[in-house]
């Protein structure tokens, strides 16, 4: 029945029908007409459109849950108790599902983007209970785990998630929590063994939290067993008393997400029930015998791993309802802000300075084809077997979208002068919010090692190196499938370089070798991810070329090789005469775009409650 509504609003809307290949799109030339409808089907996608109307719709039937002020009428505790509101008020009304996270994903990650155009307070509170809380015990519990559902489907009971420790966070093979099996009692043992093992930064623990996922080294007669997932209770449900054996601390004022209540955690030998191991890959008898469904610790660890995937996934969705809600803004305002002109009595909206437009449109572009990408890596989730790769796609996405999330906020802020800097005017609330995104669910630069590792450890790789210089007139640049290629080659010719340097390192162990070349591996991830960005791109554009994003794809491209000209040029794969022409199409490209910039946010379909006052100033006078 889904099936068929999907195949349904693609009849009705005609997204299809102006199919054509990447070779045979003229993209040097003017963007023709856009039509909003199936440029909002294209960018949200047929799967979850219903999805996020839905939640696009509760927004806006609820302006005292989601006031245009945000929380600026609150103070620090207020905004906690009302971020909370929010979340209940969201899970009551069943807007998203706890279930969701294994049954149903391309629902609970397309809510949270449309939650985050509004705040990511609200979309992180959402994402910790129900995908880090939830995804744990729904992908690493079994039978005997599921009591937990009904309450916490409705946040009758609320889930956090205890992995970064004061003293270890990416390297979660150090953690130093023990979970120690006493097989007279039949009790694991929780334990925080010194000042560095406390959990830190748990969202959701500080204040609200009645459990928590526990990682901990499974200790059964001696012998440690690596990383293992535990659901410990936290605080009684009816008194909210946190429970003896735990102390919960609050981390304090942050630079942002402060209507999220982040903990730090002791456990002093608290005891929970054997049962409370989340037990799909191992588990302990009651008699004290450990089994694992998997050959090595290295295996189990990597299958305790799993919830990462879906996490940093809402977490890109949370940087893109954020990104498209400050470029907003920041457009928005450029098409009502005057300054300069030909003459004094003459002066011109910001959005006629070639300078605006280069500096919004780009992020614009990239905003819309991450976005687009995003959907291939859901549809691999959903589809309950998705490939190897999705683990690399998922984090390099997640780095490589937040960082120019981020960097984008910077730029609307500085595009709107004095009025971005405003609290009221909401960009600084999300530039100080989504920070904590390039760090948090893996920091940005160790994932774009593990796509470095995933794309050297591929049998093409070790393929021998194709001669290869993209040359010839400026028309080569307007074309994707020359742009792939380059892509291409420029990912073989990296991969064949840091290959040589590990070869050929005097560091004689393999971890201080890898380590002496780790920008150069970054930016290998940078160039994979890239490429599989602009090939998933010219796949989408040929099957359904909706306008402007054949356009928004080529801009995003070329913004990327402009980025890496040195490179590039330097190595031989772009001739510099091509390397000259770059920045002039870029902003031939821009002001192209910058033309239909305002059905490409109207396709966006913010609720007016998300967004200030056009001008950012009518609440001044």
């Amino acid at each position: 029945m889904y099936t068929n509504r999907i195949e349904n609003i693609i009849n009705q809307i005609g997204i299809n029908e102006c199919s054509s290949s990447a070779d045979s799109l003229n993209l040097n030339s003017p963007i023709g007409e856009v039509n909003v409808a199936k440029l909002k089907l294209a960018i949200d996608s047929p799967e979850a459109v219903e999805y996020k109307d839905v939640a696009r719709k509760f927004i806006r039937d609820n302006p005292a849950l989601f006031p245009r002020e945000h929380y600026m009428g609150f103070d620090w505790a207020g905004q906690r108790e009302h971020v909370l509101k929010q979340a209940k008020s969201i899970a009551t009304n069943g807007v998203v599902r706890f279930a969701d996270v294994s049954k149903n994903p391309t629902r609970i990650v397309n809510v949270i983007e449309i939650f985050s155009l509004y705040s990511n307070n609200v979309s992180t509170k959402l994402g910790v209970h129900y995908s880090l809380f939830g995804g744990t015990v729904q992908y690493l519990g079994t039978a005997r785990h599921q009591k937990y559902m009904a309450d916490a489907d409705r946040l009758d009971i609320l889930g956090s998630f205890s992995m970064t420790e004061i003293g270890h966070g990416s390297n979660v093979r150090g953690l130093e929590t023990t979970a120690t099996y006493d097989k007279q009692t039949k009790e694991f043992v929780i334990n925080s063994p010194t000042p560095s093992s406390q959990k830190f930064w748990i969202g959701g623990a500080g204040l609200h939290g009645h459990f928590t996922t526990v990682f901990a080294r499974l200790i059964n007669d001696g012998k440690d067993h690596g990383i293992h997932a535990f659901v410990v209770p936290i605080r009684d449900r009816a008194t909210h008393k946190v429970f003896d054996g735990i102390t919960i601390k609050d981390c304090g004022h942050k630079m942002g997400l402060n209507g999220v209540d982040n903990g730090q955690l002791r456990f002093e030998h608290v005891r929970i029930p054997r049962e409370n191991l989340l037990n799909k890959y191992s588990d302990v008898t009651e008699d004290g015998v450990y089994s694992s469904k998997l050959s090595t610790p290295i295996k189990n660890f990597a299958a305790t791993m799993a919830p990462f995937i879906l996490g940093r996934v809402l977490i890109v969705k949370g940087a893109s309802g954020a990104s498209k809600t400050c470029l907003s803004i920041a457009i928005r305002y450029s098409f009502v802000r005057k300054q300069f002109g030909p003459s004094l009595d003459n002066e011109q909206v910001l959005m006629t300075l070639s300078s605006q437009k280069r500096r919004l449109m780009v992020p614009l572009a990239n905003t819309v084809i991450y976005d687009i990408y995003l959907h291939k890596i859901i549809q691999q989730l959903a589809s309950g077997k998705p490939p190897a790769s999705i683990h690399a796609h998922a984090s390099g996405i997640k780095a490589i979208f937040s960082w120019d999330a981020v960097a984008a906020m910077q730029t609307c802020r500085e595009a709107c002068g004095g009025q971005g800097y405003r609290t009221a005017n909401l960009i600084s609330e999300f530039k100080a919010d989504c920070d904590i995104i390039c760090t948090y669910e893996g920091d940005n630069t160790v994932l774009m090692q593990q796509v470095a590792k995933y794309v050297l450890g591929l049998k093409s790789s070790d393929a021998p190196l194709k001669p290869f210089t993209l040359d010839g007139p400026a028309q080569q640049l307007y074309n994707l499938n020359n742009l792939l290629a380059l892509f291409e080659a420029r990912e073989a010719l990296l991969a064949s370089q840091v290959k040589a340097m590990i070869k050929n390192s005097k560091e004689k162990d393999a971890y201080y070798a890898f380590n002496a070349i780790i920008p150069f591996a970054v930016k290998l991830g940078h160039a994979h991810m890239q490429k599989e960005i602009l090939s998933e791109l010219i796949q989408f554009n040929n099957k359904q070329a909706v306008n402007p994003i054949p356009h928004l794809t080529l801009l995003y491209t070329l913004g990327k090789i402009e980025e890496d000209l040195g490179y590039l040029v330097s190595n031989g794969l772009l001739s510099p005469k091509l390397a000259q022409q770059l920045p002039t199409i870029i902003l031939d490209l821009c002001d192209q775009v910058s033309k239909v910039s305002k059905q490409i946010l109207e396709s966006f379909d913010i609720p007016q409650n998300c967004l200030p006052i056009e001008n950012l100033v009518e609440d001044l006078y």
